[in-house]
């Protein structure tokens, strides 16, 4: 079973190697070369070193001169070589590392939204950064170090054999007790950093739900409580260090403990043969070097084996982003008949996740003609998840939605998209300029367009008040705006896409009545051309609609204009005296 195990992870690592290392395997050879070359000159300085001595006990200078240039040269030209194979090593590493990083990157924000939910930011960011460059820096490890190992190896043994073979017998003794060392140790190392990874998962997204939400702290006042939150997540981080010490200090001290009963066993026969006359001390020098050789890259690659357990984990868990489905990319086609519009959605059901409840159970709705549509209902009642529907952000379970006749699953997301302009209630803001964000709506509009749409919406004459107006980098989040400047911003932005369809969710909720009112009138002059969708709790934003759609547990349980559904609507009635008394009686 752990055979058949071990195989399906070096399975994944060579496809991993064949993907992404491949395509840079000129410069790999090269490199490789280059380290073998210099590893094969440094191995020479042992036997120099030892033919120094043994000129020194025999008192030939000019031999003893020559040794030493030779052995100058050589240092110094492997010092330069390695400093060259750094640079060259960390360049492609690099390289490699961004090109993981690129796909991975492209995958996460082209996952299917019933996918990216499952994960939190945290396990996101740390397999995108941490574990991508801990696999690539293990591959291309294995790759250089696997020459630069076997060189040194086979060239050790031929020096070693070479000067005594009595000497030599000290390997049957300490490859065979490394082997074992790391054989019983690998699966504690394993565990450990699978521990380890789903701890840096949940520690990155707390730092992440903490930075994003300081103001909510403060104004809770839950600094204490996060810092021992903060102490807990140290507390544990300590706990899995102190495992680590120990597992690692167990391995070195065995490690150490045969290597230092090797060397004793070495020196203790190297003074028999010196006395029997048998081997001189310079020898002894280069053998007992050699060994050392030979010991070092023995441990070298049962290191590798232990860092693999670690990489197997991350290799694991960033082919598990890498497997699950995204949207794919689609020939986005012609684009809609911009004469009407024909939103049909029959009997629909719709749930997040199989173990959730549905939130649209046999929904079904019609809009079939320009106009302003106000969806409105109690929290939960499902009025997001049908905007998020009509963006195809999820799929629905059974039913069917259709768009001008022609069903949702035969219409490319990328033509859909690019002919329905969503807004939501938190949207989005780059830490970039005014007009940067408000131009990712319609990159080649121009400045003047830019400037008519703000003005629409009472933002234009704020802008100018800010140091370099448009060109006001906005901070992260757009933090420099108030939370009603972040919403009229995003309507602008989507008024600057000029589409047919507009979904707003909730943009009027952080508005003042006046701005609300305006907003609403600009709206209603969009929606003669256009379908506007209009979600909302508050009744003030949705009295203008031409038509309301009452959504109570997952279905349309009232359809009409406002004031038709205030006479014969109890259901709305209720909702309407709840969110606002006072519009119901000015109205009624």
């Amino acid at each position: 079973m752990k055979s058949n195990k071990n195989k399906e992870d070096n399975e994944k690592l060579k496809v991993f190697i064949k993907k992404y290392i491949s395509p840079e395997k000129n410069k790999l050879v090269f490199l490789v070369l280059m380290i073998f070359g210099g590893t094969f000159i440094k191995n020479i300085n042992p036997y120099l070193y030892g033919k120094m001595l043994d000129s020194i006990s025999s008192s030939n200078m000019e031999y003893l001169i020559k040794l030493i240039v030779i052995y100058f040269v050589v240092t110094i030209f492997t010092t330069l070589l390695g400093i060259y194979e750094d640079y060259l090593g960390q360049t492609l590493s690099f390289k490699v590392s961004k090109s993981v990083q690129k796909n991975m990157f492209d995958k996460i924000i082209r996952l299917k939204t019933k996918v990216y939910d499952k994960y939190d930011t945290g396990e996101f960011m740390y397999r995108l950064n941490g574990d991508s460059d801990e696999i690539v820096s293990f591959c291309i490890n294995v790759i250089t170090s696997f020459l630069h190992i076997g060189v040194n190896i086979a060239i050790s043994l031929y020096f070693v054999f070479k000067i005594s073979t009595q000497l030599t017998s000290v390997a049957v003794f300490y490859i065979p007790a490394s082997f074992a060392v790391t054989f019983l140790s690998r699966k504690y190392f394993k565990e450990l950093a699978k521990r380890r990874k789903e701890y840096n998962d949940k520690y990155y997204s707390f730092q992440n739900e903490i930075f994003s939400n300081n103001t909510g702290i403060k104004s809770y006042m839950l600094e204490d409580s996060m810092n021992e939150k903060f102490k807990n997540f140290i507390s544990r981080d300590f706990k899995i260090l102190k495992r680590s010490i120990f597992l690692n200090n167990t391995v070195d001290i065995l490690n150490n403990l045969i290597t230092v009963i090797s060397s004793l066993y070495v020196i203790y026969l190297s003074a028999i043969l010196i006395r029997s006359n048998l081997l001189t001390i310079g020898t002894m020098v280069s053998f007992n070097t050699y060994i050392n050789n030979l010991f070092s890259s023995i441990s070298e690659v049962l290191k590798l084996n232990i860092s693999k357990q670690n990489v197997i984990i991350c290799l694991n868990r960033v082919n598990e982003i890498m497997s699950k489905s995204s949207e794919k990319r689609e020939t986005p086609g012609n684009n809609f008949s911009l004469k009407n519009i024909n939103f049909e959605g029959n009997e629909i059901y719709f749930r997040y996740s199989e173990k959730d409840k549905p939130v649209l159970n046999n929904f079904s709705f019609e809009i079939s003609s320009f106009g302003f549509y106000g969806f409105v209902g109690k929290n939960g009642c499902g009025k997001s998840t049908i905007a998020k529907l009509l963006v195809k952000l999820y799929d629905v379970e059974y039913g069917e939605l259709k768009l001008n006749g022609e069903s949702y699953k035969d219409i490319p997301k990328e033509k859909l998209r690019r002919n329905i302009t969503y807004v939501q209630k938190e949207d989005f803001f780059f830490d970039d300029t005014v007009l940067n964000n408000i131009k990712f709506g319609n990159p080649v509009a121009r400045d003047e367009e830019v400037i008519e749409m703000c003005k629409k919406v009472d933002l234009d004459e704020y802008i100018n008040t800010l140091p370099q107006k448009y060109e006001t980098v906005i901070g992260e989040g757009a933090s420099i705006l108030s939370s009603g400047q972040k919403q009229k911003l995003s309507i602008a932005r989507a008024l600057l896409r000029n589409t047919k369809i507009y979904i707003f969710d909730e943009v009027t909720a952080n508005l003042d009545g006046k701005s609300e009112k305006l907003i609403i009138s600009v709206l209603k002059e969009l929606s003669k051309n256009s379908v506007v969708i209009f979600i909302s709790h508050k009744v003030s934003s949705i009295i203008e609609s031409d038509e309301i759609f009452l959504i109570d547990e997952g279905i349309v349980a009232e359809r009409g204009s406002h004031n038709y559904l205030i006479q014969n609507s109890k259901l709305y009635c209720e909702l309407f005296k709840n969110i606002d008394l006072n519009i119901r009686e000015k109205v009624t």
